[in-house]
């Protein structure tokens, strides 16, 4: 089904001017003004007979005012999975730019959700043709799409069995006949509400996405940052993306799509900025050493990444425990995008009570608790020490060592 109509009348009664004005009306949502909007809204003429109009209304609002901080400009059409699903803006058109650079001038959008990455290939000058068996999603694509004047093409189905150039031959030619053209995937990767961790249990299966990328050399797809290094194949490049220390995305690249000559990379975008951390100059493991003069945290695409040995020499410091993703540096060291560090001031007592005497004795009167490599709930920790309020506030970092749990006072540089 190409450029299909909405899903229903509620959609196409979204659409028309009035449905607009009603979705502006609400946005942004307040639930402590719901209720009155809400009430007004069913009373008019237009809606009165309609009340799934006003429902369907009141949650594209909800979605919108959701979506404001991850997607600022113009205002778009969403689902509920779309919008939880959606690759961030920054992030999308770094996928775009990598298929603008391979001198890939048509896509297939394959499980395109909402079409985060479908309009920024648009965007970009790139032909798409957008693929999700989601009907609603496929609405929603395509609505924001004639908003921002931006060509797409849809369709409807499973990308695994429907005909197509990339599944070989079908109705629109083998794969090997389209020069120019590339894929991108983003595997569904949760069912019954939960996440799927095993890849072969994404839709499509990531079997099915590596035989793709076998047929359509210029393939990309979006996996689980938590994906094993094991499954991503010789001859693929893999990155993640962290923003404002967020893991928020890890892809994997073949063929023309791939960037210089590393196997992994972590990517931190700072005001949009990208930074890059490879494995060229890997080395096997980073040194042990003692956790004193500074201790450096490294973002979170860092460390699924595998790359903290990197970051390690880079910084001139070590691990201090095997295990965990704590580097220490004798010395303060450089700034860098790809970790925050922390002047150790002192050991603390690892010890509730213990900790808790220490801390009063030194007149601090909240707590910062970070954690890594031990059981414990920071929230709890922090209220389990009862502390008065009335003194500067402390940040402790607990963590596991070969010589047992260590507690660390420290300050952010």
């Amino acid at each position: 089904m190409d450029n299909p109509e909405p899903v229903d009348p509620v959609g196409s009664a979204l659409l028309t001017e009035a449905g607009r004005e009603l979705v502006a009306a609400l946005t942004p949502y307040r639930a402590e003004r719901a209720l009155e909007v809400l009430t007004a809204a069913r009373r008019d003429p237009r809606w009165a007979s309609r009340p799934e109009v006003v429902a369907a209304a009141a949650t594209q609002a909800r979605l919108r005012t959701r979506a404001a901080l991850r997607f600022p400009g113009p205002p778009r059409w969403w689902t509920p999975d779309g919008l939880e699903q959606a690759t961030r803006p920054e992030v999308a058109a770094r996928h775009a730019q990598r298929f603008v650079a391979a001198g890939i001038g048509h896509v297939a959008d394959l499980g395109c959700g909402a079409g985060s990455d479908a309009l920024a290939l648009a965007a970009a000058g790139i032909e798409v043709e957008a693929v999700d068996r989601a009907r609603d999603a496929l609405w929603a694509l395509a609505a924001s799409a004639a908003d921002l004047g931006l060509a797409v093409s849809v369709r409807d189905g499973d990308v695994t069995t429907m005909p197509g150039w990339w599944n070989g031959p079908g109705s629109d030619g083998p794969a090997a006949d389209r020069p120019g053209s590339g894929c991108f995937v983003d595997p569904a990767r949760r069912s019954g509400g939960r996440r799927e961790r095993d890849p072969q249990a994404w839709s499509p299966p990531w079997g099915w996405v590596v035989d793709l990328a076998a047929r359509v050399p210029a393939t990309g797809a979006k996996v689980a940052p938590g994906i094993a290094h094991a499954a991503i194949p010789a001859g693929a490049q893999s990155e993640w993306v962290g923003v404002s220390g967020d893991l928020v995305e890890a892809a994997v690249w073949w063929g023309p799509l791939r960037q210089g000559a590393a196997r992994r990379t972590a990517v931190v975008l700072v005001d949009g900025a990208p930074h890059t951390l490879d494995d060229v100059a890997a080395t096997s493991a980073a040194p042990l050493g003692p956790a004193a003069g500074w201790l450096v945290e490294p973002d979170p695409a860092v460390i699924r990444s595998g790359l903290v040995a990197v970051l390690a020499e880079r910084l001139g410091g070590h691990l201090i425990d095997p295990r965990i993703a704590y580097l220490a540096c004798p010395a303060e060291p450089e700034p860098t995008p790809f970790g925050t560090a922390f002047e150790v001031l002192d050991r603390v007592p690892f010890a509730r009570k213990a900790m808790r005497a220490w801390l009063r004795q030194r007149g601090y009167g909240d707590v910062v608790v970070k954690k890594r490599g031990v059981n414990v709930v920071p929230e709890q920790v922090r209220a389990s020490l009862r502390l008065d309020g009335s003194g500067p506030t402390a940040t402790l970092v607990l963590t596991r060592t070969d010589d047992g749990p260590l507690a660390l006072l420290v300050r952010r540089a």
